[in-house]
């Protein structure tokens, strides 16, 4: 009896000792980078050729001589669109804009909104801070993007004198999509915020990726500045701290159609 358990126990040894050895050769499973933030490189996808951030090319002047932005104690850094081109597309009806601003003595300025058929749906004026950094305006509950309708939003700041006006302004285009179904699911499936900025900036979505990025901006710095450095926003503005939320006035207001 005791050699035919042997001769038993060997032959079950027989059977599995190959598959026991195959799985001891697996390689470990890989962990997914997206749930550790530390291993994350989030890039946004290149614009097209020739296209890049949008900053300003030092203003317009009305009436007499020329008045400088110097004069106005506008900084050497351009006022810059966190967006990687003129043309951003979004999913979001109320999207956050970003704007950096340096310093200047210009107090505030304004967000306009304009729809396709060229009129202005919403305007509001922000004060300045003190300060280079970058702006956030939201447009507000009232105000929302049609999806497949492209709009156009320009921020401007103007400085006075008595005979002369410099006018420095960002123009940037941005069109709402709406989601697909498939995308839609992929979203609420997302098991991190980075995890969901990582599929926005697969899918081009610019503007919500960007939103995305600027919450987890405290608790992931290095990310940030390499999020925007990918589309070339310079390392001065990238590491601009966020105005004060209270920077947008109470004189905002939609246009009626």
């Amino acid at each position: 009896m005791v050699i035919k358990s042997v001769g038993f126990l060997s032959l079950i040894l027989g059977i599995l000792l190959p598959t026991t050895a195959s799985l001891a050769t697996m390689a470990p499973p890989v962990s997914n980078p997206v749930n550790t933030p530390m291993q994350i490189s989030l890039k946004f996808p290149p614009p097209p050729d020739g296209d890049g951030p949008v900053s300003t090319a030092g203003g317009g002047t009305r009436g007499g001589e020329t008045l400088s932005a110097s004069e106005c104690g506008i900084g050497n850094t351009k006022m810059t669109a966190l967006v990687p081109s003129q043309k951003t597309l979004t999913v979001s009806a109320h999207p956050i804009f970003f704007v950096y601003v340096p310093e200047s003595k210009v107090k505030t300025g304004e967000f306009v909104l304009i729809n396709q058929q060229g009129k202005d749906v919403y305007t509001t004026v922000v004060q300045l801070p003190l300060k280079p950094s970058i702006l956030q305006i939201q447009l507000p509950e009232t105000v929302s993007l049609e999806t497949g309708s492209q709009y156009q939003w320009m921020f401007s700041i103007t400085c006075r004198t008595e005979e002369q006006e410099f006018i420095d302004t960002l123009k940037v285009s941005i069109q709402r999509n709406e989601l697909n179904p498939t995308f839609k699911n992929e979203i609420e499936k997302a098991q991190s915020p980075l995890k969901k900025a990582e599929l926005y900036a697969r899918e081009n979505l610019w503007q919500d990726t960007l939103m995305i990025m600027a919450q987890l901006r405290n608790a992931e710095p290095e990310l940030w500045k390499e999020f925007l450095t990918s589309i070339k926003i310079n390392q001065q503005i990238a590491e601009a701290p966020f105005a004060p939320e209270t920077t947008v006035s109470n004189s905002d207001h939609q246009s009626k159609p």
